[in-house]
Formats: C-alpha cells, structure tokens, sequence
C-alpha cells in the first residue's frame, strides 16, 4: 500500500496539472529484499530507520548543485528504498511541490526533509497536516540557507518569506 501511495504521488507529481516538467533524476531504490539476506536478517528495523535518517542529513547537508552527485546517489537510493517499504510510515507528495517549479535537486531535499520530519517526530506520524508543515519549515530553512546556493524564484522567494514571518502554513494553504 505503502509503494502504491509513493508511487502515485510521485505520479501526481510529474503529471500535475500545474504545467510542471519536474522529474526526479533516475535512481535505483535499494530495498530491503536487495540486501544480502544475512545482512538482512541480522539488522533490526530499527537500523534501517537510523540508516534513512542519516541519508536524509547527508542528503539535507549537501548544497543543492551537489545533490545530483555520485556521492550523494546512494544516498539517495537507500532513502527513496526506504521510504516505499518502510512499515511504520506512510509518505504523500501533494501539490505544494508545484513552488519548485522545474528544480530537480529541490524535490529530493523535498523527500529528504519529510523522511527526517517524519521519523524524528514519529508520535505524529499520522497527522499529516503536522508533518507536512515541519517538512516545509525544513526545506524553507534548507532554500533560505545561502550555503545552500539554491537559485531563488519567485514563488522560493515568497516561501522564504513566509518561513522567516512565521506564515508558511498560509502560504502553503494558498498554493
């Protein structure tokens, strides 16, 4: 259900109606089943967990023009693998990823921050409207960073702006 979900948003995402030509760059997911099986059996869930959030830091602490780098792909890859198997939490992409626009990198700091959000607030896991606002919060701050270099538009600009004047939740509401 869970790869359903992801998968349908990512779908949603590169089909929307907004007129949006973003697509995440090609990487291979590495899936639980992938791993060695004795690998498999011998790392608790738990490590997988911990494993994912460090991925998504790795990934959050690269600057945007290094996100599609060979050192951050399998980073990438065990995080995206992650996140459609994980049992513990569900994962939705929905239109606000529009204010990208057409900025790749941008969506996988999108997915990074809602994998970090997610398992470090985990008792709200199921509040959707929490975990989207507190993935947003982070890549606002992660866009705001200049040591990010992330080309601003107009509509990255206007997020930042409602991050900084504490009105991101209005500002999301009204995309």
């Amino acid at each position: 259900m869970k790869k359903v979900i992801l998968t349908m948003g990512l779908l949603c995402l590169i089909s929307s109606g907004y007129g949006q030509s973003l697509q995440l760059p090609t990487v291979d997911p590495v899936t639980l089943e992938s791993l060695p099986a004795a690998v498999s059996r011998s790392i608790e869930l738990k490590e997988f967990e911990k494993a994912a959030l460090q991925a998504s830091d790795f990934i959050i602490a690269s600057p945007v023009n290094e996100v599609n780098d060979e050192k951050v792909k399998a980073s990438k890859g065990y995080l995206l693998g992650w996140m459609q198997d994980s049992p513990d939490f569900n994962f939705a992409v929905d239109h606000t990823i529009a204010v990208f626009e057409d900025n790749d990198p941008l969506m996988w700091i999108y997915m990074a921050c809602m994998a970090k959000y997610t398992i470090e607030h985990k008792e709200q896991s199921g509040n959707t409207d929490y975990i989207k606002l507190g993935t947003w919060e982070l890549v606002a701050g992660y866009i705001d960073n200049p040591d990010n270099r992330v080309a601003k538009t107009e509509k990255l600009n206007m997020l930042c702006n409602a991050y900084r004047s504490g009105e991101l939740d209005a500002f999301l509401k009204s995309l």
